[in-house]
């Protein structure tokens, strides 16, 4: 008689414990995205450089409006178009 109630909950506890996950500290923070695979994919013309145009690419609102001067910001030789090694840099979080 044991065994026929134990099985069942057994398997109730294996089948729902598999359900449940708990995170680690520090998981389930979105990572922000790697910066070379956004370069990647902004840069459209793969000329391993960015116009102000392929650095809208993908923005929307706010950002759009604002894209001019983050561009102008980022782009730290003044070329008008900017770089990996600028980009990356422009990409690092303030502390």
């Amino acid at each position: 008689m044991r065994f026929a109630v134990a099985a069942p909950c057994l398997a109730a506890c294996l089948v729902l414990g598999g359900s449940f996950a708990v995170a680690a500290p520090g998981e389930g923070k979105k990572n922000p995205p790697d910066p070379a695979k956004v370069f990647a994919r902004k840069d459209t013309n793969k000329d391993g450089l960015l116009t102000l145009d392929e650095f809208k690419t993908g923005m929307k609102d706010k950002q759009l409006e604002r894209a001019p001067q983050r561009f102008k910001t980022i782009d730290a030789n003044g070329d008008g178009k900017v770089s990996m090694d600028e980009f990356k840099a422009g990409s690092k979080p303030k502390s």
